[in-house]
C-alpha cells in the first residue's frame, strides 16, 4: 500500500537545537566536558528524533481487500483492515477511518461532517507483526458505503512530534445497503399480452418459425396456413399448427431530475422500484431498468438488461443502491429516444418522475406502437400504479 508521508516535529526542536549550539560554545569556552555532553545528548535526541520520523511507516503495509458485503437497512457489518509492519515498532499510533454516511459506527452517536463519519482507533504495531482492526458499523440508508480516507498518526519514540500517513487509494472494500420498499398499489395488474416467447395456453400470437403439428383444414382457415407436404401424404388439405405464445415483460424507466436539480421525491421512487423487484422475482416477471443517471460507455445512462431470477433481483436492488444526489443526469427525452432507437421494444412501460411535453410525445410513440403505458404516482403513505393518461394529452401534443 502507498502512503502519502507528513513529518510534524515539536516546536520544541528549534529551541533544542538552539540550546546544544549554545552549550557547546560555552562548553568549548569554559572547557567543561559535562556541558559538551549535555549538548551532544540534546543533538542525539534531536538526530534520533529525525531519523525515526524519516523511517518509520517505511514498512507498513495494508492489505486491500477486493470485498462487497450487502446489507439491508439496520444491518450490521464491520470494516475489515489488516497493517503488516515489517519497519520500525509504532506505540501507540492512532488510525482514523472515515467512511460515507451510509453506514454508521455501532454504538456512537456522532453526527456525520460531509456525509462522512470518522473512526478513531488506537494501536501499536512492533516490527514483523500483523494487525487485525474491525470497525463495527451499522447500515442507516440506501447507498454504497466505501472507506475514503486511512490516515495513521504515528507519534514519535521520545515524544517531538508525528509521522503522518494518509492512504493514497481508495480501498476496494465496499458495503451496499439496499433500499428499502414502500406499498404499491396496482402491481397484481401487471399483465400484459404480447407477441413473445413465453408458451402458454390461450394467446392470439403464435410461433410461426417452426409448426407443432398439422389438423383438418376448414373453410375459416387462410390458404397461407395450409400445409401441403402433409396434404399431399393425407390426400385431404391440412392446416398447420403453431405454438401459442406471449410475452411477459416491461421496462422501467425513472427520471430522477426535476428541471435543473434532483427530484425531491427520489428515494421515494426507489424504494417503489424496489417493491416492484421483490414482485417481479415472486412472479417471474422479466424487467430491465433505465435511470437518466450520465455514464460512460456505449449506453449514456444507467442501464439494467432485461432479465429474471433470483440474480437479476440483486443486480436491481445494487443499481438502485449506487444512484445519489450527486449524479450528473442525462435529459430523460434522450434516455427515451435512445431506448427506442437502440433496444428491443417491450410490451410494458412504468414511467416513474416528471414527464415534459417532449417526453410525452415519444411515450405516445411508444403507445401507438402497441405498448401499455403505466405510471408511479406517489400519494401521502404509498404509491398506485396505473395508466398513464397521455391519450388524453394527444390533441394538444399533436
Amino acid at each position: 500500500m502507498n502512503w502519502n508521508k507528513y513529518s510534524i516535529e515539536d516546536q520544541v526542536i528549534p529551541s533544542l537545537v538552539g540550546l546544544a549550539i549554545v552549550m557547546i560554545i560555552i562548553g568549548l569556552y569554559i572547557q567543561s566536558k559535562w556541558t559538551l555532553f549535555l549538548a551532544g545528548f540534546f543533538l542525539a535526541i534531536i538526530i534520533f528524533n529525525r531519523y525515526y520520523l524519516k523511517k518509520v511507516g517505511n514498512g507498513l503495509f495494508l492489505e486491500d481487500r477486493n470485498e462487497l458485503n450487502r446489507f439491508f437497512i439496520g444491518e450490521e457489518g464491520n470494516w475489515n483492515i489488516v497493517f503488516k509492519n515489517h519497519g520500525y515498532p509504532i506505540i501507540k499510533g492512532e488510525l482514523r477511518v472515515s467512511f460515507d454516511s451510509y453506514v454508521a459506527p455501532k454504538g456512537n452517536e456522532q453526527e456525520d461532517r460531509f456525509s462522512l463519519y470518522e473512526v478513531n482507533v488506537p494501536f501499536s504495531l512492533f516490527p514483523n507483526q500483523t494487525k487485525h482492526v474491525e470497525i463495527p458499523f451499522t447500515a442507516i440508508k440506501r447507498g454504497i458505503a466505501r472507506i475514503r480516507k486511512i490516515e495513521y498518526r504515528i507519534p514519535s519514540l521520545i515524544g517531538f512530534g508525528e509521522m503522518v500517513l494518509e492512504s493514497r487509494f481508495l480501498l476496494k472494500q465496499q458495503a451496499v445497503v439496499y433500499p428499502s420498499t414502500v406499498p404499491v398499489k396496482g402491481l397484481a395488474e401487471q399483465k400484459t399480452i404480447r407477441q413473445g416467447y413465453n408458451a402458454v395456453p390461450f394467446s392470439v400470437f403464435e410461433e410461426r418459425l417452426g409448426p407443432l403439428g398439422t389438423r383438418d383444414y376448414v373453410a375459416t382457415d387462410s390458404f397461407n396456413r395450409i400445409h401441403w407436404k402433409a396434404s399431399a401424404r393425407k390426400q385431404i388439405l391440412q392446416t398447420k399448427l403453431y405454438e401459442k405464445i406471449s410475452e411477459k415483460g416491461c421496462v422501467i424507466a425513472l427520471n430522477i431530475s426535476n428541471g435543473h436539480s434532483i427530484t425531491g421525491d427520489l428515494e421515494t421512487y426507489i424504494s417503489a422500484i424496489a417493491e416492484f423487484a421483490y414482485y417481479a422475482y415472486q412472479q417471474q416477471l422479466p424487467y430491465s431498468l433505465c435511470i437518466n443517471v450520465r455514464t460512460a460507455g456505449s449506453t449514456p445512462f444507467l442501464y439494467l438488461p432485461k432479465g429474471e431470477g433470483k440474480e437479476h433481483l440483486q443486480k436491481a436492488l445494487e443499481t438502485l443502491s449506487s444512484i445519489s444526489s450527486l449524479n450528473t443526469t442525462l435529459p430523460y427525452h434522450q434516455l427515451v429516444s435512445f431506448y427506442q432507437r437502440h433496444f428491443e421494444r417491450q410490451p410494458f412501460l412504468i414511467h416513474l418522475g416528471v414527464r415534459t411535453d417532449e417526453t410525452n410525445r415519444l411515450l405516445l410513440n411508444e403507445a401507438q406502437k402497441g405498448v401499455r403505458l403505466m405510471e408511479l404516482r406517489l400519494a401521502a403513505e404509498d404509491c398506485f400504479l396505473g395508466e398513464l393518461e397521455i391519450h388524453k394529452e394527444r390533441r394538444q401534443l399533436l
